[in-house]
């Protein structure tokens, strides 16, 4: 039987967004905590800073994240912590996310073991392995973002400079603002390419597009200076749901790929609402693939 680590976070005022619940990538950042924390309790305090002493880094190579319900402003955030699977260099984390009793989210995030050197990966020391394996579940792994496929009609792109705020303590992005540039290209692409800007969806209309599902795999750390371009399309069109596709590119390098799946609500009843006919076809340009039972 292994063993579950807990941790518990306040969802407050700065935690959400104009739609009244949780941005969602605050729940990387929760996500994060609960890691920290974690290696703190099961390994040794503070882990973080003899880590980094030894020039060791643990970077996200892939975070995924389901969302069930929202969260609001005053809830209390039950994260459940376990390893799907132990590797020679990697950790794969699963995490559940409980309000009351009642599953918000689960999540999964894959991390390595390197050196802040060459930012290669080093084999995790013995003596740490000994203490994570009690906490080893011994699930799946998860799957790759798949690559290539059919190229889209259109592509819409969105630049964004690397500051000195969106980077770690290692001198790398960190993940989570990752996931709010991903935020960022999807209203952009709403406003710039769809004429439908988020206040016009969200304090005029009463819609939203709440994440369903997100994945993330980070192919190569990106640093502050550089301009990391994100390229949107759509993977899958649905009645009420998109599936995007978003592939990081710094210098004609691919840095990391995402699949982002979206859905159409109404926020008065949190429930999914279909995609008018006219923003349809406004999306059909960037799409590879329309599913009208998908969603």
């Amino acid at each position: 039987m292994s063993i579950v680590f807990r941790a518990v976070h306040q969802v407050r005022f700065s935690h959400c967004d104009p739609g009244g619940i949780v941005y969602f990538p605050h729940f990387f950042d929760f996500i994060n905590a609960t890691v920290e924390d974690w290696f703190d309790e099961a390994v040794e305090a503070p882990f973080e800073p003899r880590l980094m002493q030894r020039r060791l880094g643990l970077p996200v190579v892939m975070a995924q994240c389901e969302f069930y319900r929202p969260c609001h402003i005053g809830d209390r955030l039950e994260m459940g912590l376990a390893i799907a699977r132990l590797g020679r260099s990697t950790i794969d984390f699963q995490i559940s996310g409980k309000v009351r009793g009642e599953e918000r989210l689960r999540a999964r995030q894959v991390i390595v073991m390197v050196s802040l050197e060459s930012y290669r990966p080093v084999p995790i020391p013995e003596a740490l392995l000994a203490k994570v394996a009690p906490y080893v579940l011994g699930a799946a792994p998860l799957p790759r973002i798949a690559t290539g496929g059919a190229a889209p009609p259109k592509v819409f792109l969105s630049r964004h400079p690397l500051r000195f705020s969106h980077c770690d303590p290692a001198g790398i992005l960190y993940s989570p603002n990752t996931f709010d540039m991903i935020n960022a290209a999807v209203e952009d692409w709403f406003g710039e390419a769809l004429g439908l800007s988020f206040a016009e969806i969200h304090i005029r209309q009463r819609l939203g597009f709440p994440i369903v599902d997100t994945r993330c795999e980070f192919l190569k750390p990106s640093r502050i200076g550089e301009i990391l371009t994100l390229q949107l399309s759509i993977a899958r069109l649905g009645r009420a749901s998109v599936e995007l596709r978003i592939s990081g590119i710094v210098a004609g390098e691919e840095r990391m790929r995402a699949r982002h799946v979206i859905a159409m609500v109404s926020l008065e009843t949190l429930r999914a609402v279909p995609i008018s006919p006219e923003l349809r076809a406004r999306m059909a340009g960037y799409a590879v693939e329309e599913a009208k039972s998908y969603g």
